[in-house]
């Protein structure tokens, strides 16, 4: 199983998902998780500068996340502190399992999911 944390620096995890500086990729197998790589987020609109006025603003509220999507095909669970709700539903029509955490540090969230160990909130604190 592979899993994503949006992180600004590879380390914390980000906020706000689509803001995100990357992704730490994590492999998971036998309740140990590795990490593979960082993959920098040159995909998301808000990464590309497509969020800063009212009318990119609109082009991102018709969005379906779909670059952002393609760069995680290969990911299975997503855990994040904050995202909007219609990347949620995105991410769960790819098959995408969301889990929000309240954890700040990405290698530990990792390991507690590995574990069986990582309480979901079930909430994000993104709230547009």
């Amino acid at each position: 199983m592979r899993i994503a944390i949006p992180s600004d620096e590879g380390t914390n995890i980000a906020a706000h998902t689509g803001r995100a500086g990357g992704f730490v990729i994590y492999d998971i197998d036998n309740n140990q998780a590795a990490r593979v790589e960082y993959r920098s987020n040159t995909f998301t609109a808000h990464a590309k500068g497509e969020c800063n006025g009212e009318e990119n603003q609109k082009h991102h509220a018709h969005s379906d996340h779909g670059e952002l999507l393609d760069a995680l095909h290969d990911c299975q669970v997503m855990i994040a502190r904050g995202m909007g709700p219609r990347l949620v539903m995105d991410l769960a029509r790819r098959n995408i399992e969301v889990v929000f955490c309240e954890s700040d540090v990405a290698d530990t969230a990792a390991q507690q999911y590995a574990a069986g160990e990582l309480m979901n909130t079930g909430k994000s604190s993104c709230d547009h």
